[in-house]
């Protein structure tokens, strides 16, 4: 695989990432709807592993869970070989694993609970549906920051397994070893007697299951990234609210994006991933002849919008509808189409293509208020995204 190959006439390599030793990991662009995504190749290896690679891949695909990696979609291609092989199209999630997170020093327990808490309710969601992880590790969990804080995602579940193991895959009480193992990892020796009680029982022979851990780590009943707001664990440099910039269509595609730990916008949604969001430098309004004179003096005319304001309104737009998904408040494919139009705007803005900032915040508004009416989102979330889109004029 080399950058700029398209796979099926629709995926556009970019850049090859930290693939973990069994799988190409790229940074892509989806050509036909205008994102970034992850594109996973795993090495080359016998029918055997391919074909359990593309079962590992199906039943990736049925999972639902705001803490796990959404798989879009998978295919075959042919390598430099000639050989065909297998391929899985996942959201891209700008960030960091929770392992390189680890080498700048341990989380505080309140933070370690957190996370730990998200990554056992991924696996909670995985075995109610028959699937294990088989390769859970530090590497294989992502810190994405937003605006709302630090997403968790669990990425892999069901694929790495099956290229790691002979078997395939592993078993439940594989994957809650594992966790435990994560847990210990988070903090330091000492620093929790609690989290070393829950590890010490999840590496122990009587282990509880992964929803019994999951109910001893989280706390509340808020918002998914509610506890985790407030985590501090970026990256250096990291300040809230700044997210690394997607990446630009291939022509004008540059290496030093945030690099892929395994995201986007809705964490959560079942076949769609976010794309970050770039601050671009404020734009000049456009000039416009003076009115004619008259005998009243003219109204002051509002300036337009500058980029930099649009595209801080709609990352803050994504963080809503995630909550929202997450909450039962937005069906998932209202949070797709809104994703898209928030996209496309984001790209336009970030090309420095000429735009009628004001038309489409005008047509998001509309989107919004239909959805609204076919029951598509609840009331109160559409107040909350029109109140963020009124910023945008005020």
């Amino acid at each position: 695989m080399e950058p700029g190959l398209r796979l099926t006439e629709r995926y556009r390599l970019v850049e090859r990432l930290d693939d973990g030793g069994t799988m190409e990991v790229w940074r892509a662009w989806d050509e036909l709807l205008g994102r970034p995504v992850a594109v996973k190749v795993p090495a080359p290896a016998g029918a055997g592993p391919q074909r359990r690679f593309r079962q590992g891949v199906n039943r990736a695909a049925a999972l639902s869970h705001a803490a796990l990696e959404t798989v879009f979609d998978s295919d075959q291609t042919r390598d430099a070989s000639g050989r065909l092989v297998s391929f899985v199209v996942t959201e891209f999630l700008a960030g960091e694993t929770l392992a390189v997170r680890l080498r700048r020093g341990p989380l505080a327990a309140s933070e370690a609970a957190a996370v730990c808490g998200r990554i056992a309710g991924a696996l909670e969601a995985a075995h109610t549906a028959g699937v294990t992880h088989g390769d859970l590790t530090p590497d294989r969990v992502v810190l994405a920051y937003g605006d709302a804080g630090v997403d968790v995602k669990v990425v892999d579940t069901g694929i790495g397994g099956v290229l790691r193991a002979p078997a395939g895959g592993g078993t439940e009480a594989a994957d809650v070893r594992a966790l435990g193992a994560v847990i210990s990892a988070c903090v330091a020796p000492g620093a929790s007697e609690e989290l070393s009680a829950v590890a010490a029982r999840c590496t122990g022979p009587d282990a509880p299951s992964a929803a019994e851990v999951a109910a001893l780590l989280v706390r509340d009943e808020g918002p998914p990234n509610a506890v985790l707001t407030a985590l501090g664990t970026g990256p250096p440099g990291h300040r809230a609210g700044a997210l690394p910039p997607p990446p630009p269509p291939p022509a004008t595609a540059r290496r030093g994006h945030a690099r892929l730990a395994a995201l986007a916008l809705v964490a959560a949604i079942p076949v769609t991933a976010a794309a970050a969001v770039l601050l671009s430098a404020p734009r000049s309004p456009a000039a416009v002849p003076a009115p004619a004179r008259t005998s009243a003096a003219p109204a002051p005319r509002t300036p337009p919008p500058t980029a930099s304001r649009v595209t801080d309104a709609l990352g803050r737009l994504r963080p809503i509808v995630s909550r929202g998904y997450a909450a039962g408040e937005i069906r998932s494919d209202v949070a797709i189409d809104l994703d898209n139009v928030i996209t496309n705007l984001e790209n336009d803005l970030t090309a420095d293509r000429d735009v009628d900032v004001g038309g489409r915040i005008a047509e998001l508004h509309d989107k919004i208020a239909t959805r609204r009416r076919e029951r598509g989102l609840s009331p109160g979330l559409a107040d909350e995204l029109n109140r963020v889109l009124a910023t945008v004029r005020a």
